[in-house]
């Protein structure tokens, strides 16, 4: 039996993946569905580079559009289900959780397999974009997830430390995952450090393949790193136009400073503009060299992958895309 056929569009921030999910969608049927740990969250928008919803039509004759009354599934009451229209492309894992809430690999990889199922049903093709490398390989590698050791105790001892000691222990113990993790990220690194501990092996090398579900191409966007850090100065100072300020004050107002959905690049550097310790230039500056340093991670991360097939245009993207779409696999 052949395997269902998925389109991966991968690579560092900044670098134009958003556009070219968009362009293969309209092109050749497809739906998106967002690899991105920051777009999962609500009114994050403006410091995670959300795209911009489409907005909702009303019908010929009718007013406003309503929300439909009837709800199918705790997926529905929660929005789940709900798809997020960019240029009238489908979008889907954007929007999941309030930035309070916890969200791992674990449950993106079940809601991500849930709407490839229902992606397929429609005849369409689930087309995976985003940054977050361990979220998509979790999906297309069939990551076990369920066999990760925990200790209470344990936690509650690194939870006393700072986020400085927590990643220099987690490096010691595991050097090549620590060049890709977030390493600002409290959480992730605390939950690395203490498998890594626990099991005696780093957590980068712990997770076990499962037997293959999907017929994966991956397409990686190459930009020249001056290029790149062009487009990242000038996404900040764009965030920053429009509104990333006033975001992170409304959220600082809601939720603290304190979450981990606030200590993402963008917000943490604002958190501190707010609270005085820093000057709004600064922040900007902090911003911008922290976005260089995570793009140059994800590279990393992605450069090992012998499978993503690196471009450095649209046309080159098609025209692999056609091939493999067009080409018959062994059943």
């Amino acid at each position: 039996m052949s395997l269902p056929k998925l389109i991966a569009i991968v690579g560092p921030t900044a670098s134009g993946k958003t556009a070219l999910g968009i362009e293969v969608a309209k092109r050749f049927g497809g739906e998106v569905i967002s690899v991105d740990s920051r777009m999962i969250f609500k009114g994050m928008d403006v410091g995670t580079a959300k795209p911009l919803r489409s907005p909702l039509l009303a019908k010929e004759g009718q007013g406003e559009v309503s929300e439909p009354k009837r709800k199918d599934s705790i997926g529905d009451l929660f929005g789940l289900n709900k798809e997020f229209l960019v240029e009238d492309v489908p979008h889907w894992g954007i929007d999941l959780v309030e930035p309070d809430q916890e969200y791992s690999v674990a449950d993106f990889k079940k809601y991500a397999e849930q709407k490839i199922k229902e992606i397929l049903k429609r005849g369409h093709i689930p087309i995976f974009v985003g940054g977050t490398g361990m979220w998509l390989s979790a999906v297309i590698d069939n990551l076990d997830l369920s066999s990760t050791p925990s200790d209470e105790k344990l936690r509650a001892e690194l939870e006393e430390k700072s986020i400085g000691d927590l990643y220099h222990e987690y490096k010691q113990l595991d050097p090549i995952g620590a060049e890709t993790i977030d390493r600002e990220n409290k959480r992730r690194v605390l939950r690395a450090l203490e498998v890594s501990m626990l099991t005696g092996k780093p957590f980068s090398q712990l997770q076990t393949r499962g037997p293959l579900k999907y017929n994966v191409l991956q397409i990686g966007l190459s930009v020249e790193r001056d290029v790149l850090n062009e487009r990242i100065n000038w996404r900040v100072d764009e965030m920053i136009a429009k509104g990333l300020v006033n975001e992170v004050r409304s959220l600082k107002e809601t939720y603290g400073c304190e979450i981990d959905a606030m200590t993402g690049i963008g917000y943490r550097q604002v958190c501190e503009f707010l609270d005085g310790r820093s000057s709004l230039k600064d922040a900007m500056e902090e911003i911008k060299k922290d976005t260089r340093h995570y793009a140059k991670r994800q590279m990393t991360w992605f450069r090992r992958d012998e499978r993503i097939q690196w471009i450095a245009n649209t046309q080159e993207a098609i025209k692999q895309i056609e091939s493999f779409l067009n080409k018959n696999q062994p059943t």
